[in-house]
Parts: C-alpha cells; sequence; structure tokens
C-alpha cells in the first residue's frame, strides 16, 4: 500500500536569523553572536545571560547560515574525502571514525568516490576547492601533484608535498599470520595475493616471503595467484575474486593445508570454493584473512585475520587534519598502526597425514 504525504500538516518553522534571536531577548546581535559561536570574549558575559541565549536558540530552533558564517570568518567547516569506492568492512569502517571526530568538530563532509579514475581523481579536486573545503583525508588515493590544502592519505601511496600519511604496517601484519600457520606445523601454504596496483599487496608479500625464508621455507609459484581486476583497472576485492582465485589453486592439484589471504572478503570466498570441493576448514585447509571486517567473527567458522584498527585510523586522520586546518604550516608526518592477529576457528594445527 502507497500512502500519499499529506502536505497538509503544520509547515516548518520559519529558519530564525541571529539578529531576530538577539531582538528577541533584548539583546546586541554581536553579545549573542559571542555566546553562540562559544567565542573568547564570550567569557566576560555573564552566566544568565548566556545560558538565556542558549535556552532561546534551542526552543526557537535557531540554526546558523553557514554562508553567512563563511563570508564573515572565511570558514567553510567542511573537508573531503576521496576514496576508490565504498564496501564492506574497510572504507565503512574508516569513514565511521573520520565522522566520529568531524561531526564533534561541527565539520560537514564531502564524500567524493573516484573509482580509481586519475582524470575523476583531478576533477573532483578542482571542485571541492572551489566549494572552499578546508581539508582532503585521502583514502587509499594517489595524487600526482601536491594540494594547496591540508591533507592527510590513509593507505601505503607516497608522499606528495606536505601530506600527513596514516600507514598500517602491511609488511608486520602479512608476517605475524604467516608465522601464525607456520607455528602451528603447515609448510604447505597458498597465498592470495593482492592486486597488483595496491601498495600493500607488495608490502604484506614481503612479509611473507620473509617469514618463510625464516623458517627455511621456499615459495611454490604454482600456489601463489594474485588478484585480478574483472571490470575496471582498480576494482575492489570481493568474496567472488577470492572464490576464482581459489577455484584456479585447487584446479592446479596441488596439495595445501594453509592459504594465506590478502584481505577477509578474499578469505571468505575462497572458503566457500573449499567448502564446495568438500574440504573442511580447517581440518583440511587453514585460512587467514585480513582486515577484521564485521562478518568475520561471525562466519562459519570465524575468520582467523590480522585486524585493522579501522575505526582508529580514520579518527586519527581526522584529528590530523584539524591539527593542520588549525596551524597551517605544521610539520606533516608518517603516523605507523599496527595489526593485531587475531585467532579464530578457521586455522588449526596441521593433521595427520595432511
Amino acid at each position: 500500500m502507497v500512502r500519499k504525504l499529506d502536505r497538509s500538516a503544520a509547515p516548518l518553522r520559519p529558519r530564525i536569523t541571529q539578529k531576530e534571536l538577539a531582538a528577541r531577548l533584548g539583546l546586541h546581535p554581536s553579545t549573542v553572536s559571542l555566546v553562540l559561536n562559544d567565542a573568547p570574549l564570550a567569557k566576560a558575559i555573564p552566566q544568565e545571560t548566556k545560558d538565556r541565549v542558549l535556552r532561546a536558540a534551542q526552543e526557537l530552533d535557531y540554526r546558523p547560515n553557514l554562508y553567512a558564517k563563511y563570508l564573515s570568518s572565511n570558514r567553510s567547516f567542511t573537508v573531503a574525502i576521496l576514496l576508490p569506492a565504498i564496501g564492506e568492512g574497510y572504507s565503512t569502517a574508516v569513514l565511521g571514525g573520520v565522522d566520529e571526530v568531524l561531526f564533534d568538530q561541527n565539520y560537514a563532509v564531502f564524500l567524493a568516490i573516484h573509482h580509481g579514475d586519475k582524470q575523476r581523481i583531478r576533477e573532483y579536486l578542482r571542485r571541492l576547492e572551489q566549494r572552499a573545503v578546508e581539508g582532503v583525508i585521502l583514502l587509499n588515493t594517489p595524487l600526482e601533484e601536491p594540494l594547496g590544502l591540508p591533507s592527510v592519505s590513509i593507505g601505503g601511496y607516497p608522499a606528495v608535498g606536505e601530506t600527513t600519511r596514516v600507514l598500517l604496517d602491511n609488511y608486520r601484519g602479512a608476517r605475524a599470520g604467516a608465522e601464525h600457520v607456520i607455528g602451528l606445523g603447515h609448510r604447505r601454504i597458498a597465498v592470495i595475493k593482492g592486486h597488483a596496483w595496491r601498495p600493500a599487496s607488495q608490502e604484506r608479500w614481503n612479509g611473507i616471503v620473509d617469514s618463510f625464508e625464516a623458517h627455511g621455507m621456499q615459495v611454490n609459484p604454482k600456489l601463489v595467484i594474485q588478484l585480478q581486476a574483472q571490470t575496471s583497472l582498480r576494482e575492489q576485492a570481493t568474496p567472488e575474486e577470492g572464490y576464482r582465485a581459489a577455484k584456479t589453486l585447487l584446479s592446479h592439484g596441488l596439495s595445501f593445508t594453509a592459504l594465506l589471504t590478502f584481505n577477509d572478503l578474499t578469505a571468505l570466498g575462497a572458503m566457500r570454493a573449499f567448502h564446495e570441493a568438500g574440504l573442511r576448514i580447517p581440518q583440511d585447509i587453514s585460512v587467514v584473512g585480513f582486515d577484521d571486517i564485521p562478518s568475520a567473527a561471525y562466519h562459519l567458522p570465524g575468520l582467523t585475520t590480522l585486524r585493522q584498527p579501522l575505526q582508529h585510523m580514520g579518527a586519527l586522520a581526522s584529528r590530523q587534519l584539524l591539527k593542520l586546518i588549525a596551524q597551517r604550516g605544521a610539520k606533516s608526518e608518517d603516523l605507523i598502526v599496527e595489526p593485531e592477529l587475531i585467532v579464530r576457528e578457521s586455522t588449526c594445527e596441521v593433521q595427520p597425514g595432511r
């Protein structure tokens, strides 16, 4: 049943201006402005007066005119976030941390999805600068030239100009995952590498290789497969892609007892392929993911993975960006975040006869 919107309801209350609010209170507009903006000079205003202003503003549903505020202060109180796509887990968790900080600081956010298109990135940056954003957060987004705005990058792309980076230690995380399965007695280990265009792919691969070498093991090239974009150059990893990669590994006819994957979505797709092939997890094949997306803990079996503190990374990037906005010329830096091995039911000791 479709119900029509009742337009006969009471109309929205007309927006009250700061000047009208001051007139109703019998106060000078500058006094009201100081209170509403919590300006340093407001300390000299009696608390009773400040309470009157704030109470009236709430009762009359006063909302500041941000455009007028920008004209008077040259501040837009907006930032932009550029990212390739929005998918389960990684980007949504990071954005949650970003929103947590920026909302509390009364900032609005522009979200720009570029799908890895360099021309689109350039065009978005041009448009956002025209809209007077005060800073930019780049989530897994490369730059070709320095920005004229404060910026913070989340991901492993090289710094361009004065860009602060929030980086995950991908090498250490991948090595920890490899050490985990090796410590469980696994020696025939397959690997699904990330897309070649991702900086994290090589970092994680290096961690795995170094772990193997430290235990006197060699990588079997026939047990390694790299994710390949199917529809676009910079396609995001999906469970389907992990499923296809696992099917390819199984088709090689080589036995392996553990699989290290680029991320959790890839791992979940691979586990589906193993299940269809009649293989048990972890008794026949132990599986390790990377990221610790929300569904990883609720899959059956629960996925062993490397936890990225994604919400923390988003919050950290936001705080750094606000710092750069407030202190123009502040020195950029690299902030390294450590992953954490989370052991669940998808890994176990290598079984006798395997």
